[in-house]
């Protein structure tokens, strides 16, 4: 399964590569255990399998996608990877990238290629087209989560709202983008990752190196979210690694920690990935 190599290299490349500035890095003083995001995703594996086997599914025609359980699988992957880790899964990898890798591998199955625009649709329509269902299977395995329990009062989402508003996984999405701002990037910011996957794409076309393509990925991304600005040249710095040191004890000094948007850069790696192997093939 292409979508599962994919998925695991911009994974390891979206967490360990160096350095991105206000985020964890492999030379951070600040993120002592990187390697959970990635036990989050491996122990999770046999419901992205699912995911990958759900999208070809789909693709060929052999469901639709309001049948997919998009909720199901999200709840399922939340679920397997607190047992196992409890506080120390990052859950929401499992909220960006469940939806991508089926968006993925019914892309890939169908076009053959990596059509941004069809992938757009595709995620587009499995989160606009989920119910009432999908939308309680991840409320219920993530307020079991103290940290999402609080967000859940705090928004005032509970059972009885979602049931009574019918609401379904984006509007779930957008409510709680209001306490993890990188979860608007999957329902009404998704120009955001495709224009992280254009600056990926055209740093390794001039580099060819996937660390600094993942970096300028991560740069684009802070500046198009959080509208942080970053000199436009600070990737041709001929002391890069510097630079690069230089910004991320400037923005740690103020304050800031960008933890949250890796599972958003690694939704853009991953679709990078898939598209480099595409061009470059």
């Amino acid at each position: 399964m292409k979508v599962l190599q994919y998925l695991m290299d911009a994974v390891d490349l979206s967490v360990y590569s160096y350095i991105k500035p206000g985020a964890l890095h492999r030379y951070s003083l600040h993120d002592q255990d990187l390697h959970r995001y990635v036990k989050t995703i491996t122990t999770s594996l046999s419901t992205y399998i699912q995911a990958v086997n759900l999208g070809e599914s789909i693709a060929k025609g052999l469901l639709g996608i309001p049948s997919a359980n998009l909720g199901k699988l999200i709840s399922q992957a939340i679920s397997t990877s607190f047992s196992k880790l409890t506080s120390n899964a990052v859950v929401e990898l499992h909220l960006m990238l469940i939806p991508t890798t089926i968006a993925v591998s019914h892309t890939l199955t169908s076009e053959r290629t990596m059509n941004l625009n069809t992938f757009r649709k595709t995620l587009t329509s499995m989160i606009t087209y989920s119910d009432v269902k999908d939308a309680l299977e991840v409320y219920s395995a993530l307020k079991k989560l103290d940290r999402y329990e609080h967000f859940m009062i705090e928004l005032g989402i509970s059972e009885g709202v979602i049931r009574t508003n019918s609401m379904n996984l984006r509007n779930i999405y957008l409510a709680l983008s209001k306490k993890v701002i990188p979860l608007s990037t999957l329902v009404d910011k998704l120009d955001v990752i495709i224009g992280m996957v254009g600056k990926f794409i055209r740093t390794y076309d001039e580099t060819y190196n996937y660390n600094l393509a993942t970096v300028a990925s991560y740069l684009y991304g802070l500046e198009a979210l959080y509208g942080i600005s970053f000199k436009s040249e600070i990737l041709k710095e001929r002391n890069i690694v510097n630079e690069l040191y230089r910004l991320d004890r400037e923005l740690r000094g103020k304050g800031y920690n960008f933890n949250e948007f890796i599972p958003t850069l690694c939704v853009s790696t991953l679709l990078s990935l898939s598209s480099l192997d595409v061009i470059h093939s």
